[in-house]
């Protein structure tokens, strides 16, 4: 008879230290961050740059945020239709405790991309993951249809003007000078001959 009552005895037992404060079992998958809104690209030089603010709390309204880490998401669409549909690759995972390949600074994040190839349309997508590795819904696109920002002007030369001779004072013309001339030489005048009737003294 003991025997037949120890396994009803040991099952009330499990049964009665099953029993405590109840708590709603929240499935990980709620407990993600709420999806980003704000994402913005920049064009700066040959490189594409990602922009958005960090969530602050979970979609159901708790905090602290259960956030990790960033996974970026890219589509290449060459046909020229982006509307069609297409599979977004994660690009990069970034360590939100750590951040190596990306900036963050007061709550802002900042990723670059620089494998762009000219005529290609990039669409991206960024989302949040939970220490459980559940994602939060998708941020709202960017798309970008990449072309090369054209090199800079080359700095203008001055064009060379011909070198002009410098030019001397202009002075008034002086007359040529002539050799003194001697004086001209004077024959003696001979005393007109006497008159007959006139008297010599």
């Amino acid at each position: 008879m003991m025997k037949k009552m120890f396994p009803i005895w040991f099952s009330l037992i499990i049964l009665v230290l099953g029993c405590g404060v109840k708590t709603d079992l929240v499935p990980p998958d709620v407990l993600v961050a709420k999806a980003i809104t704000n994402l913005h690209g920049t064009v700066k030089e040959d490189t594409f740059e990602l922009t958005w603010t960090v969530p602050k709390a979970n979609t159901n309204g708790s905090t602290p945020v259960d956030l990790v880490t960033f996974r970026v998401l890219r589509r290449e669409e060459t046909g020229g239709c982006p509307e069609c549909p297409g599979e977004f690759k994660k690009r990069a995972e970034l360590d939100l405790k750590n951040p190596k390949g990306y900036s963050l600074e007061k709550n802002a994040a900042t990723w670059v991309d620089k494998d762009l190839k000219e005529g290609v349309i990039y669409m991206y997508k960024v989302v949040g993951v939970n220490h459980w590795g559940y994602p939060s819904a998708p941020s709202n696109e960017v798309m970008i249809k990449w072309a090369p920002a054209p090199p800079p002007p080359a700095p203008e030369t001055p064009e060379k003007q011909p070198q002009v001779a410098p030019q001397q004072p202009e002075t008034a013309p002086q007359p040529p000078e002539t050799a003194p001339q001697p004086p001209e030489a004077t024959q003696p005048q001979s005393p007109a001959p006497a008159t007959p009737g006139e008297q010599k003294e």
